[in-house]
Formats: C-alpha cells, sequence, structure tokens
C-alpha cells in the first residue's frame, strides 16, 4: 500500500508544481505578452494532464479497493 501513496503524492506534487509555475507565469512582469501567452497555454495543457493523470489514478485506486 506504501507504494501508492506514494504514486498518489507524487501526482499531487506535479499538478501542484504546475499551478505554481503557471500563477508565476502569469504575474511576471519580466516576460514579454507573447512569452507569457505561450508559456500559460503549455503550462495549462500540461496541468490538465495532470489532472487527468490524477482522475484516472483515483479511479482505478477505487476500484480496486471495492473489489478486495
Amino acid at each position: 500500500m506504501r507504494i501508492i501513496n506514494i504514486i498518489n503524492n507524487e501526482l499531487i506534487i506535479r499538478k501542484q508544481k504546475l499551478e505554481n509555475e503557471l500563477e508565476r507565469v502569469l504575474n511576471s512582469t519580466t516576460i514579454s505578452t507573447n512569452d507569457q501567452l505561450q508559456k500559460s497555454v503549455e503550462l495549462v495543457n500540461k496541468l490538465s494532464e495532470a489532472n487527468s493523470s490524477l482522475v484516472t489514478w483515483e479511479s482505478y485506486i477505487s476500484k480496486t479497493q471495492t473489489t478486495e
């Protein structure tokens, strides 16, 4: 069960890092608008992937716990 917690924590941390990076980019006054736009869209796409991974993982865990 420890590996389940490790994977869960890793997915949550990955999501939080991306959220933090997106906030940093959005609040930055040192990068151009075009760079800010490009980086923001990239981060939103990565964040979407991280969210999807987390939902998939939680669904998998939920299904395996109900079958045990």
